[in-house]
């Protein structure tokens, strides 16, 4: 190999050694820059939120939702608690709108929506019920517009439901910073309950009849919380997930020290179905929680959620059955 043919060859090498450093310098640089966010991802594609809703099905938001319908009456508390603002709601019997929710397109009764007023406002999500609106899925979806279905029927769920609401919103600091406000005062009271306390039966008064709660509901989350203790946890479940038929022989048999009754509309028809349906029935005075006075209508917050004030529903109850123990209060 001549001189020149030495020299072409060293030249050669240090251009590729040149090159291939400045390769490795762009790629090393790029990668900082964009860890550093001055290369952010593109928003095409990458989703807003990703979440699992009440039936396990998995949520994909692409942007953070404008319009939401909410058609579960029990969230609508905690969803306007949290800033929210519904392009559309469902309506209950019995159930009072929170304030700012007036002005909202009505879709129809809970248990029997419109699905089309709820297309015609074009929402970006819709929250729903999951006993009520589990079939709603598959023809909003032909219409592009996604389906959350919501159960709030305890206060784990609460709390959690109020976190999902605060990143749906955008406003997931304040949410947290409000559930563990709400968390504080529950505790509060929970920590005053005796070791055990009395026995009781939640009756369920709804249009279509009645029965006894044994599962699932907000007032027996609250009850057992409080350490009070269901005789229908023994009964054989109904027909009905979570309760048991209604009936006088097992009240009686089980005796319970307390009886609320929980009513799903009015507390005119409560009171109503409670004379026609149970007083008129001479054995129910036998009733030791009767005869000891200690019948209570729970107020509906038992039934409509009263979201991030949850609080009040547990300090109703137990002052209600620990009069001792908050006594003045």
């Amino acid at each position: 190999m001549t001189s020149l043919e030495k020299w072409k060859l060293a030249v050669v090498g240090l251009l590729v050694s040149v090159l291939l450093s400045a390769c490795s310098s762009a790629e090393t640089n790029f990668s900082v820059n964009k860890a550093s966010g001055d290369f952010p991802e593109p928003a095409a594609g990458v989703p807003f939120l990703t979440f699992r809703d009440a039936a396990n099905e998995e949520i994909k938001l692409l942007s953070k939702p404008e319009k939401i319908v909410v058609l579960n009456t029990e969230a609508l508390p905690l969803f306007y608690q949290l800033g929210g603002k519904a392009a559309g709601v469902a309506t209950a019997a019995g159930t009072v709108m929170p304030k700012g929710a007036e002005t909202a397109e009505q879709v129809g009764e809970i248990q029997a929506v419109s699905l089309e007023k709820i297309i015609s406002l074009k929402p970006d999500l819709v929250i729903g019920q999951s006993f009520f609106h589990a079939g709603l899925r598959e023809p909003l979806g032909e219409s592009g517009i996604p389906l959350a279905l919501t159960k709030i029927d305890n206060y784990d769920k609460v709390m959690k439901a109020a976190v999902l609401f605060g990143r749906l919103l955008g406003k997931e600091q304040e949410a947290e910073k409000a559930v563990k406000e709400t968390e504080a005062r529950i505790k509060a009271i929970v920590d005053k309950a005796p070791g055990e306390g009395p026995s009781f039966a939640a009756i369920t008064i709804m249009p279509m009849g009645v029965s006894i709660q044994k599962s699932g509901t907000l007032t027996l989350d609250i009850a057992g919380r409080l350490k009070l203790r269901n005789i229908a946890d023994q009964m054989p479940e109904g027909d009905f997930p979570g309760s048991v038929p209604y009936s006088i022989e097992s009240l009686i048999a089980a005796d319970p020290d307390y009886l609320f009754l929980v009513v799903h509309g009015t507390e005119e028809a409560g009171r109503k179905k409670l004379k026609e349906d149970m007083e008129s029935n001479p054995a129910w005075s036998s009733l030791r929680a009767v005869k000891n006075g200690k019948l209570a209508f729970l107020p509906s917050e038992f039934v409509n959620n009263p979201g991030l004030e949850l609080d009040r529903p547990f300090f109703y109850l137990a002052r209600l059955v620990y009069p001792d123990a908050f006594k003045g209060e």
